[in-house]
């Protein structure tokens, strides 16, 4: 059986294959997850210290007095409890696997409420009036107070999530679904932990991560909205992309373009499209495509079907000043076949089906197998994104556009004949 090496305090450890691989999210089934790369002077692979820092974070909820209202830290991974961190349990093919443990210590409002209803009733049926006075209202807020404390100190309101993560130490990549609120916790206890920063792997960042050592900084950030339909008001309106405007990167509706571009150049040639840098991916939109008004007046269209493209709806709704905002995908390169969902501004991809790994040895070999799988797509698909940012930054964008509103126009029928 195959063991896997790592270093330890300068030495290599050495991992036997039967250690346990029970790795929530990415270790079997589909896949779902966004990119953070990692900023600042990261080790180039996992050593014990890391591991210290990690367990000095962890998750280890209070036993004495009232808990926080909200709680979190990193954890194992293996289990929800898990606060043990190791190079058995959460180092493979030099990705760090983990999870970040949030839990929330809130009595529900209603709950609140009906204990108050029926302490004042108690309260107010011991007075001959029937009616509750202020002073007991006082007494009441103070058996209540103590009450929640009481279940909050019992956990008997304790929720907990736990977030997989997986940090890709080669491309210095963090893996992770966490969204929203679990992101800005994510973001905190990194950089606490780790002294490096996160920066959220979005189709505005990733393009100016290509573009600027190519020398088009500059280039980059004259990119504007391109207008591939007449807005309501004319020719002269140009997309406003409302659901870019409202977030952090700017430049991410090039996520949007990028998927537009690709839908017309898999129409064009049976779904196979360059790689920059070479080789070539095979791309097919299925099962699902969502498009939005690029300038926030027709709506949102969301078609469900095999080869949704090809529905008569989805050119009417690109005639209509609307944009792809999520797509699934059928996508072929380097003899792997995939099937995601991605959304174009985020660039999250959603319920990713990776290969079958086939004569594994034994768990950790298929979870390492998997650990490649996902790098090769990622790799893939950014190529493939490198390929539409080449021509978006350069002069021939205008012909590109000439094109897209030419084929926009075309009846279905003809189109697919084209």
């Amino acid at each position: 059986m195959r063991e896997s090496c790592h270093r330890r305090n300068g030495s290599l450890v050495r991992i036997h294959p039967d250690a346990m691989v029970q790795r929530m999210g990415f270790a079997s089934g589909s896949v779902s997850f966004k990119r953070f790369a990692v900023l600042g002077d990261a080790p180039a692979s996992v050593d014990q210290n890391m591991l210290d820092a990690l367990s000095a974070n962890a998750l280890r909820p209070s036993e004495v007095g009232v808990p926080e209202e909200a709680e979190y830290g990193w954890s194992g991974g293996r289990h929800i409890l898990d606060a043990n961190f190791s190079f058995d349990n959460n180092v493979y093919a030099d990705a760090l696997l983990l999870g970040l443990r949030v839990d929330s210590n809130k009595v529900p409002g209603d709950l609140k409420k009906a204990y108050q209803l029926m302490e004042e009733e108690a309260a107010a049926s011991t007075n001959p009036s029937g009616f509750i006075s202020k002073n007991q209202k006082k007494d009441v807020k103070d058996i209540v107070r103590r009450r929640v404390d009481d279940e909050l100190r019992d956990g008997r309101h304790r929720r907990s999530k736990l977030v997989p993560i997986l940090w890709d130490l080669p491309s210095q990549t963090l893996y992770t679904p966490a969204a929203g609120k679990n992101q800005e916790l994510l973001l905190e206890i990194f950089e606490r932990t780790f002294g490096l920063s996160l920066l959220p792997l979005s189709a505005g960042s990733i393009a100016m991560r290509q573009l600027e050592p190519r020398g088009k900084r500059r280039d980059y950030e004259d990119l504007r909205p391109t207008r591939f339909v007449p807005g309501p008001e004319g020719d002269g309106q140009f997309p406003e992309y409302p659901w870019v405007a409202k977030g952090p990167e700017p430049k991410d509706f090039l996520g949007n373009e990028f998927l537009l571009w690709l839908w017309n150049e898999a129409d064009h040639k049976g779904g196979v499209v360059a790689l920059e840098g070479g080789g070539d991916a095979s791309v097919l939109i299925d099962r699902s495509l969502d498009l939005d008004c690029a300038y926030g007046i027709s709506g949102r269209d969301s078609l469900r079907a095999e080869g949704p493209t090809r529905m008569p709806e989805a050119r009417d709704a690109l005639r209509s000043g609307k944009l792809p905002r999520k797509a699934g995908f059928v996508y072929e390169s380097a003899g792997l076949q995939f099937s995601f969902t991605l959304n174009a501004e985020t660039f999250a991809f959603g319920t990713v089906k990776l290969p079958e790994v086939e004569d594994a040895e034994n768990p950790r070999v298929v979870f390492e197998e998997r650990i490649g799988m996902l790098r090769d797509l990622c790799r893939s698909f950014d190529a493939l994104f490198g390929t539409f940012l080449k021509r978006r930054a350069s002069s021939t964008w205008d012909t590109e556009t000439t094109n897209l509103r030419r084929w926009i126009q075309q009846p279905q029928k003809a189109s697919a004949a084209a």
